[in-house]
């Protein structure tokens, strides 16, 4: 694990608070102006009487008022509206993008490749594995957005199938994943939202403008009175002031996002070679973008304002200080110092041809670089929806013969007739597996299960439940399953949980459910002496000083609790997580269950941890 990650993410939290300072001042230079602009051009002031000071006592303080609250009204319902249009998640971004959903089963070779790829690096970075949407745009592109890993969505365009090779792909999407570890996701998908609110004031002062000049051409066809010609005219006058103000809420509202981004894209660089430790894939990416004819362009009308969430520059800007990200030159040198500066000749489209044969040979050396490789029959079945309903049915299910009997007809009776017989034919598979290749099962098995529709899913959580009571009490890789799957896929049904917000609370203000998951973590260290063991080094490593005695817990209390510990800030997390290593690692020992039991709790807390197998 890279401790690199929490301080990352911890920054990235910190970035947020300044885009809300920085936004602030801005809307207040705003405001600022754009009561000026009402004042002279509605008749009221002399822009002369605005350069005595003394006359400022004078001015219509009363309207002054008006305008200020309206701006700020106007300024927080645009804020609030695409706030409330991106509370779907990631994939808000994705469809607004044009970006069409792949079907974790798909068997075109350019997007299974891409999917294979997508998946490879979700086991590295230790993430549910996420959706994957295509974007028709010719550019070589990518990106990542959500607000947590449970929520995020890669999209990639069509040029970035067709032109890069399987290695400059897998540096593409490590890029992605390392925007997900370092926090960016969230801190984006919030610039979207807050720069929104800025060009609202331009948007009006454009629609003032049109439906003004249809009342002026009216007016002049009418001959209409002086008087209505002067009115007419202060509202142009206003309209193109607010136009104006629109331009200067741009130059702010860019400058704060390159502000932001830049930096950020030199750092997902430098993670993803840490992915894939092959700095050739993702320099050879960024030199494809500079030999290509289309570079990295989006085409999308809604480019623009989510330009920062991108692999590449999405959109031209006419001065480098708007850039969202760095030259593609700079961010080759890093990665390649004794670069040359030259750019390969333009390659042709890929064909489906192409994609099988490279798939076909990477199988090979893939197999090496998982942790751990799964039977193909569960690889195919994880790509399926009720295949992998079923896959989730067969974590659950008991050895004892009663029990398992029991689970079996509530299969049937809460499912179907056809989950029941996929079951059977996918539990020996399952039961085969060894608790990590659990895990990285489950991982895989999240794109499916987000297929399903939100009455679909609510039926297959009542079934999981019974699953669980039938067993009479929850074991510990039972009650991860479920909770995995309720946090990675429930989420998407429920807006609040997708952009749930840090608490801002301690270690020690949630003692409780500190304890309950370390009360957890100690009893995978075998007998009570070896629990007992792991305990007192788990609360030795806590900030605060914890109870002795290792408590009680309930897996229906520890539930409970998760939703707090889920919200803590990345340096609090941190604190708990070497609390769970010091537990687990009491021993000297890193057992295939307990290096299991770190890999779920890591996905089920959204704590950055990478495997050491």
């Amino acid at each position: 694990m890279s401790s690199n990650f929490f301080t990352q993410q911890d920054l990235a939290r910190r970035n947020t608070r300044i885009l809300v300072v920085l936004f602030t001042l801005a809307v207040l230079l705003l405001l600022m102006l754009t009561n000026v602009i009402a004042l002279i051009s509605l008749g009221f002031v002399d822009p002369a009487f605005l350069s005595s000071p003394l006359h400022w006592r004078t001015l219509p303080w009363d309207l002054v008022g008006w305008v200020s609250v309206t701006v700020l009204a106007a300024v927080t319902i645009a804020v609030l509206f695409k706030w409330q249009q991106l509370k779907a998640g990631g994939k808000a971004v994705a469809e607004s993008l044009g970006g069409i959903r792949l079907l974790p089963d798909s068997q075109d070779p350019l997007q299974r490749r891409l999917l294979n790829v997508v998946e490879e690096m979700a086991l590295a970075a230790n993430t549910p594995v996420p959706p994957v949407y295509l974007l028709p745009e010719q550019g070589i592109n990518a990106f990542a957005a959500g607000y947590s890993p449970a929520d995020a969505v890669i999209g990639v365009t069509q040029g970035c199938l067709e032109q890069l090779n399987r290695d400059e792909l897998q540096g593409v999407i490590a890029h992605e994943f390392s925007h997900i570890l370092n926090g960016d996701m969230r801190m984006n998908i919030r610039l979207i939202a807050i720069l929104n609110g800025i060009l609202f004031l331009g948007h009006i002062g454009y629609y003032m403008l049109r439906g003004s000049s249809r009342a002026g051409a009216i007016r002049a066809s009418s001959r209409s009175s002086g008087n209505s010609k002067n009115n007419g005219g202060g509202i142009v006058l206003l309209a193109l002031g607010l136009v104006v103000i629109g331009y200067v809420g741009s130059f702010f509202g860019n400058l704060i996002k390159a502000a932001v981004s830049r930096q950020r894209e030199f750092l997902a660089d430098a993670s993803a070679v840490q992915f894939t430790r092959n700095p050739r894939g993702i320099a050879g990416a960024l030199k494809a973008i500079g030999s290509h004819s289309s570079s990295s362009k989006i085409k999308n009308q809604n480019a623009d304002e989510n330009s920062h969430l991108f692999f590449g520059e999405a959109i031209s800007r006419w001065a480098s200080i708007f850039a969202t990200h760095p030259p593609l030159a700079t961010r080759i040198k890093r990665l390649e110092p004794h670069w040359n500066g030259k750019y390969p000749t333009a390659r042709p489209a890929q064909t489906a041809a192409d994609a099988s044969a490279s798939t076909t040979e990477a199988r090979h050396t893939n197999a090496e670089r998982l942790q751990q490789a799964l039977p193909l029959l569960l690889l195919h079945s994880s790509r399926q929806t009720e295949p992998a309903t079923a896959l989730v049915c067969c974590l659950l299910l008991q050895q004892d013969h009663d029990i398992r009997q029991k689970q079996l007809r509530l299969i049937k009776e809460l499912g179907s007739a056809s989950l029941l017989q996929q079951t059977d034919q996918l539990c020996d598979s399952v039961a085969s597996l060894d608790a990590l290749q659990q895990v990285q099962l489950l991982q895989r098995l999240i794109p499916a299960l987000k297929t399903l529709s939100e009455s679909k899913f609510r039926q297959f959580e009542q079934l999981l439940q019974a699953l669980i009571q039938a067993a009479g009490s929850a074991d510990i890789n039972s009650w991860l399953a479920r909770e995995f799957v309720e946090h990675s896929v429930a989420v998407q049904f429920d807006p609040d949980q997708i952009s749930r917000k840090y608490s801002g609370k301690t270690l020690a203000q949630l003692a409780p459910a500190v304890s309950s998951l370390l009360s957890l973590v100690s009893q995978v260290a075998g007998d009570t002496a070896k629990q007992q063991q792991a305990w007192q080094a788990a609360i030795a490593a806590l900030p605060f000083t914890a109870e002795r005695t290792r408590p009680d817990f309930s897996f229906t209390s520890l539930s409970a609790q998760l939703p707090q510990l889920l919200a803590l800030a990345p340096q609090q997390k941190q604190q708990l997580w070497l609390a769970i290593e010091a537990g687990v690692r009491a021993d000297k020992l890193l057992l295939t269950e307990e290096q299991a039991l770190l890999l779920a709790l890591a996905l089920l807390l959204e704590i950055p941890y990478q495997s050491e197998t």
